[in-house]
């Protein structure tokens, strides 16, 4: 290093010290030497970094293999270069540095942080499927992750119909070779309209003992605040490939899925890191490997990936996640009514979102609200709260930020009481927003 710094001083620098003490052995050196030179003293000091640090090293010789510190501890073809000095190991770096076939060998900074990442979280992503019977392999449809020391989240649509469910944890045994254990779960809540589901895993005895390790809670960070372009990576098991991982970014948020009973599912990730069946359930990270969505769900002619996949919003996750684990179920406010579809109520030529029912008991049957019935149109939601409706799914979104117990103010348009006329008549009613649960899907 030494000895470049002072070539390098001597072109750049031709009248100082340096240079006038060796200009008269100093040889004519060409510019392409300066950018060589340069290109090994940031490499060296890439290379330093990185030693420090035990993340990788290059080991010398034909392979240009590269390992981590930990696995040249381990490894015996790498024993040999456990007895190379350090300087040995740099220069050797910087020599492949200045290869083409070096630098292809060599992991990028980005490769590392990625690689890091995948062995971190890996491990808490787990496999869901239908408990195998004795002495039969299990195999698994979906895939969830750990949310803390007993818990596993997926998505609703991966358990609905798994009478016995299980989850498979993927590990390596003391010869390397993949080790599955799976254990058994049972349903603590499932929610159809935000598409979640909480398992509680079943162990006991040694069982318990040996699942504990594998129950390490992925960190979770925020999705309200993610912008298109942001680097994300998708961990699951599509077409039953374990502990798979595919990179991409953010293509959009806030878009709007149709959920079930007609509950649309708002603030969806979109995001072209590459989900496949299988990867329902598992997890979207960014870059520093926090969870911010729960994959879900593909858009595509074929079945498998065109460059379109969603996931749900990690913040609405958590909320639903420990309404569940509390109570059951995701608790929401409720009308007690069911709406017509949006086509229907525009070819009468009526804005809004038009009533086709109102439960019995009910917070709109106790309002007052009306809905369709011999001939005559049910009330037209027109407004809540001042906010204007044009659609059933503004209902719904008004309903998705209000809790159970609010008082609200609903316009709504009606049938006149005069037979002969064909004007409606606005009428302002008060609600207060029942309770519902997962199993009452209406609004």
């Amino acid at each position: 290093c030494r000895r470049t710094i002072t070539m390098l001083m001597q072109i750049m620098f031709p009248d100082s010290a340096v240079a006038s003490r060796s200009s008269s052995r100093r040889p004519r050196i060409a510019m392409p030497c300066l950018a060589i030179g340069l290109a090994s003293i940031c490499f060296l000091l890439q290379a330093e970094y990185l030693l420090r640090k035990g993340v990788v090293c290059f080991l010398p010789g034909r392979s240009g293999s590269r390992a981590t510190a930990n696995s040249l501890a381990n490894n015996d073809e790498g024993v040999s270069t456990t007895h190379h000095s350090r300087r040995s190991m740099l220069l050797t770096g910087g020599l492949l540095a200045a290869s083409p076939a070096g630098a292809a060998r060599a992991l990028t900074l980005e490769e590392l942080k990625a690689a890091s990442l995948f062995m971190q979280t890996s491990p808490s992503v787990v496999g869901i499927g239908e408990m195998p019977l004795a002495n039969a392999a299990g195999s698994s449809i979906g895939t969830g992750f750990v949310w803390d020391d007993n818990h596993v989240v997926t998505n609703y649509h991966v358990i609905s119909e798994l009478a016995r469910p299980h989850v498979t944890f993927l590990s390596k045994d003391a010869s390397g070779a993949d080790e599955h254990i799976t254990v058994g779960a049972y349903v603590v809540g499932a929610d159809p309209l935000s598409d979640v589901a909480v398992l509680q895993v079943q162990t006991d005895g040694e069982e318990r003992n040996k699942v504990a390790k594998f129950m390490q809670a992925l960190p979770r960070g925020v999705s309200n605040n993610l912008l298109p372009g942001q680097e994300v990576f998708a961990l699951g098991n599509p077409f039953g490939l374990e502990h798979s991982m595919s990179k991409g970014v953010i293509s959009g948020v806030s878009r709007t899925m149709d959920g079930k009973a007609g509950w649309p599912m708002s603030g969806i990730i979109q995001t072209d890191a590459s989900i496949n069946p299988g990867n329902s359930g598992g997890p979207l990270l960014n870059s520093e490997g926090f969870v911010i969505g729960v994959n879900t769900a593909i858009l595509s002619s074929s079945g498998t990936f065109s460059g379109v996949g969603f996931a749900l919003p990690i913040d609405k996750v958590q909320q639903n996640v420990a309404s569940m684990i509390s109570e059951g179920y995701v608790s929401r406010p409720s009308l007690g009514v069911e709406l017509a579809p949006d086509d229907m109520t525009a070819s009468l030529g009526v804005g809004g979102a038009m009533i086709t029912k109102v439960f019995s008991g009910s917070p709109a049957q106790l309002a007052g609200l009306r809905a369709m019935r011999k001939g005559h149109l049910g009330d037209v939601i027109v407004s809540i709260a001042g906010r204007p409706i044009s659609k059933s799914e503004d209902v719904f979104s008004f309903l998705d930020q209000k809790m159970p117990g609010e008082e609200i103010v609903m316009s709504v348009q009606r049938a006149s009481a005069d037979v002969s006329s064909d004007k409606l008549d606005q009428v302002d009613l008060t609600v207060r927003l029942g309770r519902s649960n997962s199993k009452l899907v209406s609004t």
